[in-house]
């Protein structure tokens, strides 16, 4: 149902039920997303005469045109529905996590005989277990590198896995069982698995209990490698569980949130406390914050946080109840899959864990006001300098890969606030340009991006986009941006090196002449970190796709190998190289590869050796 905010009688028109609202402006655009147990109880604290709404909400409505409402059947049903349309639309007027980064997480496969631990950055739904987010790359690495020792677990490629002779350097150093050789049973690696999972999650004393168990009953029968093998797997343990921070008794398995704000500014802060130890702390800025209630803001953060995958533990500890705090612990117990508490953390070793977590939301706020600031010095520099209308704050760049005009394809890079913005990264191949036409290529990759900027969920517009070259890829660029009707809307320059080698000249539409900087120029500084971002981007991706063209070509040569066999060699060894390295009886191990054709195959890559 949509209802004009103009039209008579609004507030007549709305049911008394639970559901959700969207206001949206004149052009369709979502303003604000909210959710009521009674629609026409909630709307009318905006829409009566008599209502006063608090500034931010007033800018708001003077901008409402229309408000849509969707019915649910209950209050929890509106919570959830809330927060996936606010994860759609991302709307200028509510609360929200400004949360660009993704956090990387350890994730343990499921679906291999042998899993392996390794370091990703999506939470995809794989049957995988995930633990984390941990706070940098860094901080997970370096959990890995602890774990190592203790679980040994393999961290190599399921391709290096098979092909395996002999075991490598992680097995000799202590850090790896070896199983792609037969070094550790599949039971054995099974229950080192388990270990590590125990650990993950934060449950030591159970796995220590267990470990103590199995290594009395080797030694009970006499088993004492086994046993030793065990007791230095404890004292692994042991010395990781040490360098923890106890904080609560064994049973804690909360997440303390602190609340910081300053002016239009927020940050909270998580800290995870598992089996009484504290595992770890995440901080986030919030965006819109305004002169929203504490309460409110507390809402829309669990919602986003737990909303986007993280997991719930039973108890969630907040500086301020929210007006609906029984409707958000159902909504988080729909999350978790058994009940979850939310409550304030009033006294004990609760208050002083929710003193530590306000304190370190304010320190993350100060440091992202610095960040901001930085970013903002940049800015304004590049307005300076390049003569922009506005200050940027998406800068996109693009940058050709080819050899000799085969396999092209364009990278493109964001950086949002002069971060980098993964999701807006992009691999364009090129389809409509044949051999080496830097130019044309340039062209198709900007018309390409800038096709559907406009369309919900492409990325929209750019503020800057920079191509790599000179005064042609910049006309190229302009052409293309023409096309898309965005001549006014997006910003361009060329950032092109000196053939002498004396610097970089920057282009821009409209003046004739470079613009030179210095060397230590912040702008051109940023500029160069775009452009080297979108150049590595780009050539790795074509490097892949490069190798997998000429293992093709190489095996087409072959009498008997057809599409069906490139493909599936491709699959099982990834590159030209890899197959190369395989070896003969690898190929020959290739189920449904007759032993004469893996034997052709194998005299064709090393021309006719032994």
């Amino acid at each position: 149902m949509i209802l004009d905010l103009e039209g008579p009688d609004v507030l007549a028109r709305v049911p008394a039920r639970p559901g959700v609202y969207l206001f949206r402006a004149a052009d369709g655009i979502v303003l604000y997303v909210g959710k009521a147990k009674a629609l026409r109880q909630r709307l009318a604290a905006y829409l009566r005469p008599s209502a006063e709404p608090a500034p931010k909400t007033a800018l708001m409505l003077a901008r409402a045109r229309r408000v849509e409402l969707v019915l649910t059947g209950s209050e929890k049903e509106a919570l959830l529905l809330e927060a996936a349309l606010i994860k759609e639309h991302r709307p200028r007027y509510n609360v929200r996590l400004r949360d660009d980064k993704a956090y990387p997480f350890l994730r343990l496969s499921t679906g291999h005989p042998f899993p392996r631990l390794t370091v990703v950055r999506r939470r995809r739904p794989d049957g995988a277990l995930y633990f984390g987010p941990y706070p940098s790359a860094g901080a997970v690495r370096a959990t890995l590198r602890l774990l190592a020792p203790a679980f040994r677990l393999r961290s190599c490629s399921d391709h290096a896995f098979r092909h395996r002779r002999r075991p490598c350097l992680q097995y000799q150093i202590g850090r790896c069982s070896a199983p792609c050789v037969g070094r550790v049973s599949r039971e054995a690696y099974a229950a080192q698995v388990r270990e590590a999972r125990l650990f993950l999650e934060g449950r030591t004393a159970p796995l220590l209990r267990q470990l103590r168990r199995r290594m009395a009953a080797e030694a009970e029968a006499l088993r004492f490698e086994a046993a030793a093998e065990l007791r230095d797997r404890i004292r692994a343990v042991e010395s990781l569980v040490e360098g923890q921070a106890v904080v609560a008794g064994q049973g804690a398995r909360w997440d303390v949130v602190g609340l910081a704000r300053e002016g239009e500014r927020a940050a909270a802060a998580v800290l995870r406390v598992r089996a009484g130890v504290l595992r770890g702390q995440e901080t986030l800025e919030l965006a819109g914050p305004g002169d929203v209630p504490d309460g409110e803001i507390v809402a829309a953060f669990l919602r986003d946080y737990y909303g986007a995958g993280r997991p719930v533990p039973p108890e969630v500890l907040v500086p301020v109840l929210p007006e609906e705090a029984d409707v958000l612990a159902e909504g988080l117990r729909e999350m978790a899959g058994r009940k979850v508490r939310l409550a304030r953390a009033l006294r004990g070793r609760r208050r002083r864990l929710a003193e530590m977590a306000t304190r370190n939301a304010r320190e993350a706020l100060a440091a992202a006001g610095a960040e901001r600031a930085a970013w903002t010095a940049v800015a304004d520099r590049l307005v300076a300098v390049l003569g922009l209308r506005r200050r940027p704050r998406l800068v996109e760049g693009v940058d050709i890969a080819t050899t000799g005009g085969e396999g092209a394809v364009a990278g493109l890079v964001a950086f949002r606030d002069g971060h980098p913005f993964r999701d807006g990264y992009r691999i364009y191949g090129i389809r409509t340009v044949a051999g080496m036409d830097d130019f044309a290529m340039i062209r198709e990759a900007v018309e390409r991006r800038l096709a559907r900027a406009g369309e919900p969920g492409r990325g929209g517009w750019p503020d800057l986009l920079l191509v790599d070259g000179g005064r042609g890829q910049l006309g190229m660029a302009e052409a293309a941006l023409a096309a898309a009707g965005a001549a006014g809307r997006v910003e361009l320059v060329a950032l092109a090196k000196d053939r002498d080698g004396g610097g970089e000249r920057l282009y821009r539409p409209g003046r004739p002449e470079p613009i030179r900087l210095d060397r230590a120029d912040p702008a051109l500084l940023f500029l160069q970190r775009v452009r080297d971002e979108a150049h590595g981007f780009g050539n790795r991706f074509h490097g892949r796709r490069r190798d997998r063209g000429r293992l093709a070509s190489s095996l087409r040569d072959v009498p008997g190998v057809g599409p069906g066999w490139e493909r599936r060699l491709l699959a099982r060894f990834g590159s030209i190289a890899g197959l190369r390295a395989a070896g003969r009886e690898a190929l020959r191990g290739v189920p449904g590869l007759p032993a004469a054709l893996a034997d052709r195959i194998y005299d064709h890559l090393h021309g006719g050796e032994g």
